[in-house]
């Protein structure tokens, strides 16, 4: 089951920050020594648009924070949550802006061990943790880039990023989404890739947790997933591919028939880890090429891909 994560987006606010300006600080805690705050950039007067008030902000969030001082590792409220409306922000600009200031953000970070080890840390928890609802492997992959070919990170940290760099380069939207066989009810075998519809749904899912449970009742309730004219253009391959067949077995009643009812026989998703699964369910759209569409997408994604899309 995907959980929401311990600090929830305050981006709107910094958006608002950012739209109305003035320079702001997020938070401050005093200890026995000093106060360490959070303070955003002033954006300048001649700045009005709030794409360019944005486009600054972004460049300029980390101008007053001190890299070298530890003492802000120890104080979430602080930096933890500045690092999280940053990640929201940087959601609202373009790939190419939100690359080079990750970047360039890991460098600054590099000035002291322990700081570069903690947004590390922070940005892979928030960016690439199933669980976090701000997860986005986009923002991420620069991040690990950085790791896997800085000098500076240890040896478990660049192998945890070079593992999740090629987790994200499995079935990137645009590509061709990796073939593999499923098993029907009957014994009999098939391929993905021979599925023939002008769209494909592949549900990766384990009937055994919470999560693909609540999946599976609003894929059933999907008014849009239901509707006839996205139905005889769709495909739905349920597919279990977990080890215990006798869970699949017990709860194979629970698919529609009009689904394509499945499980892993050899086990060779997972062993021969072709798709990202670190979380169940994992819903993946695909079009009559087997091209992704949407990755690791919500109910929710994929009742709106149909709702813009004229069948």
């Amino acid at each position: 089951m995907r959980k929401v994560c311990r600090y929830m987006v305050e981006g709107l606010c910094c958006l608002f920050l950012v739209a109305c300006g003035g320079q702001q600080k997020t938070a401050s805690v005093t200890d026995d020594k000093k106060t360490l705050a959070f303070t955003l950039p002033e954006v300048p007067v001649m700045l009005q648009s709030p794409e360019d008030r944005l486009n600054f902000v972004v460049q300029h969030y980390w101008d007053h924070f001190d890299f070298t001082d530890t003492a802000y590792l120890h104080v979430p409220d602080v930096t933890e949550q500045a690092l999280v409306d940053y990640i929201d922000l940087l959601g609202h600009v373009p790939s190419s802006l939100s690359d080079t200031c990750l970047i360039r953000t890991m460098h600054q970070a590099s000035q002291e061990g322990k700081m570069l080890g903690y947004f590390a840390q922070t940005f892979r928890r928030y960016l690439f943790d199933p669980n976090s609802p701000l997860r986005n492997e986009n923002l991420y992959e620069p991040v690990g880039r950085f790791l896997v070919a800085s000098s500076l990170t240890d040896e478990a940290t660049r192998s945890r990023a070079w593992h999740d760099l090629k987790l994200i380069g499995m079935n990137r939207v645009g590509s061709v989404a990796a073939d593999f066989v499923y098993t029907l009810p009957s014994g009999e075998q098939k391929r993905m890739h021979e599925i023939c519809s002008p769209y494909t749904l592949l549900l990766f899912y384990n009937p055994d947790c919470h999560g693909c449970t609540e999946t599976l009742a609003a894929m059933k309730n999907s008014a849009v997933l239901n509707n006839p004219s996205v139905m005889k253009r769709l495909k739905i391959l349920a597919f279990y591919p977990d080890e215990e067949h006798e869970v699949w077995e017990r709860y194979r009643n629970e698919i529609p028939d009009g689904w394509i009812n499945s499980y892993d026989k050899e086990l060779t998703v997972l062993t021969e880890e072709c798709y990202d699964l670190k979380a169940m369910p994992t819903l993946y759209l695909l079009d009559k090429d087997k091209k992704v569409l949407l990755k690791d997408a919500a109910v929710r994604d994929i009742e709106d891909y149909f709702e813009n899309k004229s069948l």
